[in-house]
């Protein structure tokens, strides 16, 4: 992967991981009671919408990501730091299709169920990002020291 295709990644991933957790918070936790009954947060829509918009860049580049860095991993055989890449691929599906029916469907129990597939996955799949980024990046220091830091110091 390209410097510009990671940090893109990292980037999205942050911004689309933040503005989840942040409308996940204000919509199950951010209610305050109002002259007629329960209100909503007053920035809980601009969080959804922040998700909402960030998603999709999201599942974009890691649509770029699994074409350029995890296809080819799997296709030379290479065993090592699969475990947590291979989770994020699994993981994939279920989350986005979960988000997506939480936005066209109509029934509050539908929406529900969606809801309890997509929170705890979309928490699995941040989970298996960071342990992706953790084993990767301590391998490759660990193996490669120098070439490593340098990398990191020019690419922004």
């Amino acid at each position: 992967m390209s410097a510009w295709e990671r940090w893109s990644l990292h980037l999205a991933a942050l911004i689309t991981a933040l503005s989840g957790l942040t409308y996940g918070w204000t919509r199950y936790f951010g209610q305050h009671l109002g002259e007629f009954g329960p209100e909503p947060h007053p920035l809980q829509g601009l969080f959804q919408h922040a998700h909402v918009l960030a998603g999709p860049v999201l599942l974009f580049l890691l649509g770029m990501t699994l074409k350029g860095h995890a296809f080819p991993a799997v296709s030379v055989g290479k065993t090592k730091g699969r475990k947590a890449g291979l989770g994020l691929i699994a993981i994939l599906a279920p989350m986005v299709l979960s988000g997506y029916a939480l936005q066209v469907c109509v029934d509050p129990r539908w929406r529900t169920a969606f809801a309890w597939i997509h929170g705890p996955l979309a928490l699995l799949f941040l989970l298996a990002y960071f342990a992706h980024l953790f084993t990767t990046r301590r391998r490759a220091l660990r193996t490669r020291p120098a070439e490593v830091m340098m990398e990191f110091r020019t690419h922004p």
